[in-house]
């Protein structure tokens, strides 16, 4: 890897044999970026395509949505821009999900799948952007940290679309910057293009819209010459217009349907909240920095549960104790070097994307804010790129001892973060209890019993319509029969009201009800399953009938 800028002076007047030793030292550099940037894609590759049928164990109501979207366009074709599912939002990368299970299987793992292509995705491009904004060295850390990022990794190992949002940010960073370098107007377009893209992959992207253009109004102002100005200017007017362009039918749609496009906002949004419509001026400034508060701990600590993800439990922070303390360092670097436009974007992301979170209300704060992820990657690698680069002037004594030690720091401390989140983590409880697996299991069991089976459901906390069944035993057929859900009186919840095949499914604190359904109709055939100690649901099958 190099550390020098992606533009090098001219070679000027120096002697045929001399150029040509230059091409091919930097053919080989490209090689090793090359080999690099493959080995650290491949990384992120297998950390978020391992077991993702099962990893983490349950599938959530939110990426269940995903796949029955996926399902509808397969059915339907076009289903628009912009879904009401999960409180609504941007319909793109199910287009993706639909895609894929065209021909594979429409199951839990494809649909993870399809999001975690984006989340790979998402590393080599963040190399490109981050190389073109600083150097390669500090690309390719950045890639790295981000490869083994928990805050990323586990959001990309779901069915969530949220993995997408990312990946745009990135795309749009390395061609405008690629733009800006060599004043191209089709460069301009391209950046444009990718930024109006984002908009189709999650509701919070809205805030990176103005980022873009604190690096174009940065370039303009440090920019010498009105002929340069202008073609500057120029170009911006050609990223404006066809990110504009492309988000057209997103727009379209939000005026057309403002009243569904803002359901989403209006649930989630703290300005919706009566605690804030109440609050003095002061007293809304105390929530919002309460709000903060709680993020900011969750990232650094852990201790702040997501129910929404389930990120950030007890002693699990989002971002590792070593990457944030190296983000501070960067941090400092670009404040320093503020006058600079990739520290201008860096600041501006920084400003802008914590609001996902500081203005909504209840869990989902750090999926709100996933796009700061490359970001904290990159503010780590800074430092980390210049104390890498720095080593090779040392003597050739310790230079080797000294590159080893930073290498196997930045390697023990990326495997332990990659042990805690497929060991510790997925046994928290709060893991536990995001992701159904209960409920998952007792789909799968749905599904696999014969066509036309009636199901007597029983659960106190999910319906038998909830999105994981619906999505994993789509054919399915039942009703709730629960206290909580099925407005049945004791005396009636084991009744059977069809002919046919019936099947009576409890969980949680129903699943000893099965001895009872076996005294009110003997002849059936009782199943349990487990996990450990842990009953994940019982059923009772009558056929025949």
């Amino acid at each position: 890897m190099s550390s020098q800028p992606a533009t090098t002076p001219r070679a000027g007047a120096r002697p045929a044999p001399l150029r040509l030793l230059d091409a091919v030292l930097s053919a080989r550099g490209t090689r090793v970026d090359i080999a690099v940037v493959a080995a650290i894609t491949a990384l992120a590759a297998g950390l978020r395509f391992w077991h993702l049928g099962t990893v983490p164990l349950g599938l959530h109501g939110d990426e269940a949505w995903t796949g029955i979207d996926a399902r509808r366009i397969l059915h339907e074709g076009w289903i628009g821009v912009y879904v009401r599912s999960a409180l609504g939002q941007p319909a793109g990368p199910l287009y993706v999900t639909a895609l894929l299970f065209s021909f594979l299987p429409e199951t839990t793992a494809t649909a993870r799948f399809s999001m975690a292509l984006f989340g790979v995705a998402t590393v080599p491009l963040a190399y490109l952007a981050f190389s073109s904004m600083f150097n390669r060295t500090v690309g390719a850390f950045s890639s790295l940290l981000l490869a083994v990022m928990m805050w990323h990794l586990h959001l990309s190992r779901t069915a969530f679309m949220v993995s997408a949002w990312p990946l745009t940010e990135v795309a749009t960073i390395w061609l405008l910057w690629l733009a800006l370098r060599r004043r191209r107007m089709w460069l301009f377009g391209a950046a444009g293009a990718v930024h109006g893209l984002g908009v189709y992959t999650y509701n919070a992207d809205l805030l990176f819209l103005p980022v873009p253009f604190v690096a174009i109004a940065w370039s303009v102002f440090a920019e010498h010459g009105r002929a340069r100005r202008l073609r500057l200017l120029s170009g911006a007017a050609v990223f404006a217009a066809t990110a504009l362009i492309v988000a057209a039918p997103l727009v379209d749609y939000a005026v057309r349907h403002w009243h569904t496009y803002q359901y989403h906002e209006r649930i989630v949004s703290v300005t919706a909240s009566q605690e804030w419509k109440d609050a003095s001026i002061l007293g809304k400034g105390g929530m919002v920095r309460r709000r903060a508060d709680e993020w900011v701990r969750g990232i650094a600590v852990g201790g702040r549960p997501d129910l929404g993800d389930g990120l950030a439990s007890d002693g699990h922070p989002l971002v590792d104790p070593l990457t944030l303390f190296l983000a501070a360092i960067g941090l400092g670097t670009v404040l320093w070097r503020w006058r600079r436009p990739e520290s201008a974007v860096v600041v501006a992301v920084l400003v802008l994307l914590p609001w996902g979170a500081l203005l909504t209300v209840e869990d989902g704060l750090f999926r709100r804010t996933l796009g700061l992820t490359p970001f904290i990657a990159l503010l780590a690698a800074l430092p980390l790129a210049w104390l890498w680069d720095g080593l090779w002037s040392i003597h050739d004594r310790w230079k080797p001892l000294f590159i080893a030690a930073v290498a196997g720091v930045v390697t023990l401390n990326g495997a332990w973060t990659v042990y805690q989140y497929f060991g510790p983590v997925q046994r928290t409880d709060t893991m536990r209890f995001v992701y159904p697996y209960q409920l998952d299991a007792a789909s799968r069991f749905i599904a696999g019993l014969p066509l036309g089976t009636y199901v007597y459901f029983f659960s106190d906390r999910w319906r038998f319509d909830y999105e994981t069944r619906r999505f994993l035993a789509p054919q399915a057929t039942g009703e709730d029969r629960s206290k909580k859900f099925g407005a049945t009186s004791p005396d009636d919840a084991y009744r059977i009201d069809t002919t046919g095949d019936v099947a009576f499914v409890f969980l949680g604190t129903y699943v000893d009800d099965v001895d009872k359904v076996r005294e009110q109709h003997p002849g059936g055939t009782e199943t349990e399953a487990r996990r450990g100690d842990d009953v994940l649901f019982r059923a009772y099958v009558l056929t025949g009938r």
